[in-house]
């Protein structure tokens, strides 16, 4: 799916129980410490609400969307002491 239909995009960094929130996605991949798309997502507005989307790379190495993942609001009540970043 093409990243332009995710609004921002969200990356939980495990180590620090920090979760990033970025309508950049290079700057997500930038701080990731082995620049890749692990635990990033892409949030979807959907019929049913923002939802989280799964990200890898295309074959031609550009970011893309693949399959649903989870609610954003569940997922953020399930990090709800997680440290929340916006950059």
């Amino acid at each position: 799916m093409d990243i332009a239909r995710a609004k921002e995009f969200i990356y939980y960094d495990d180590d620090t129980d920090t979760i990033y929130i970025s309508t950049d996605i290079q700057k997500l991949i930038d701080i990731n410490p082995y620049h890749d798309l692990a635990w990033t997502y892409g949030v979807v507005d959907t019929e049913s609400g923002e939802k989280l989307f799964d990200m890898d790379f295309a074959y031609s190495g550009e970011p893309i969307l693949m399959r649903v993942f989870l609610h954003k609001d569940y997922y953020m009540e399930y990090h709800s002491d997680a440290k929340i970043v916006k950059i």
